[in-house]
């Protein structure tokens, strides 16, 4: 990747190209919309954003519409998850890209609105944005792969299987009660969720700490400008981009903090 900027977007573009999909999930407070929006502008192709209706509003200055333009990714249209049936009546042929905030909310493949998300992704790149993706249950995670992976024969390395992989760890918490069998239960949830870490979620994820953003990429954002703050709040600093030409005033009001 060519911008200024690409140290942040290098991780999350190879995972998206080797295996259709990538799940951006930093902790909380890092600001989950702008690695987004400077990955958009590394990629061809008309993207699609979908998220809650609250994080789509104009009148909000971290609202997804706002970073996108403060970012110029260009060619990028936004719609409410509560509307996916205005997408399927339109030419969603168009996009290349689907970006979807607050992934973990769409973890029940039984029901119409993950049907309908399925339809609107298949054949694209699918960015998952979610600190949480992994909630109580394995089959909660592999709804959201199964967006941009085969069940039954992805491109993971040696978990050809998704489907099966997670079946079986379903299998080892049946029978338990969460509170007569607490210790045991937690025990396996545990054990669980670090095989999932490490035969799937390695080659799908990009999770950071701000000490980690800290330490690999200080003297990068110093570089560029960018500022990490202690809480989530907008950054009053001037930006430079890769065109050497100084954002607006009001791009500088909503500068990102990471």
């Amino acid at each position: 990747m060519s911008t200024d900027l690409a140290f942040i977007t290098n991780e999350p573009g190879k995972k998206l190209d080797e295996y259709g999909g990538v799940f951006l999930s930093d902790v909380v407070g890092l600001g989950k919309t702008y690695m987004p929006a400077l990955l958009a502008r590394e990629l061809d192709g008309r993207s699609l954003v979908i998220a809650p209706p609250a994080l789509l509003d104009p009148n909000n200055p971290g609202s997804w519409r706002n970073v996108f333009f403060d970012f110029h990714a260009p060619q990028t249209d936004f719609e409410s998850m509560g509307k996916l049936d205005n997408l399927l009546k339109r030419d969603i042929s168009r996009y290349s890209n689907v970006f979807i905030d607050e992934a973990h909310r769409f973890r029940a493949e039984s029901n119409q609105t993950y049907e309908k998300l399925s339809r609107i992704c298949r054949g694209k790149r699918v960015v998952l944005v979610s600190a949480t993706p992994l909630n109580n249950y394995p089959r909660d995670i592999l709804s959201q792969i199964k967006l941009f992976q085969n069940g039954k024969n992805s491109a993971i390395p040696n978990v050809r299987n998704l489907d099966a992989f997670f079946a079986s760890l379903e299998k080892k918490l049946k029978g338990l009660d969460r509170r007569q069998d607490r210790e045991k239960y937690f025990s396996l949830v545990r054990e669980n969720s670090r095989e999932i870490r490490e035969k799937v979620l390695k080659y799908l994820m990009v999770r950071r700490t701000r000490s980690e953003i800290e330490k690999y990429y200080g003297v990068d954002l110093k570089k560029q400008g960018l500022l990490i703050l202690n809480t989530p709040v907008i950054s009053r600093c001037s930006i430079t981009r890769a065109s050497g030409t100084n954002r607006s005033d009001r791009a500088r009001s909503t500068s990102p903090v990471l």
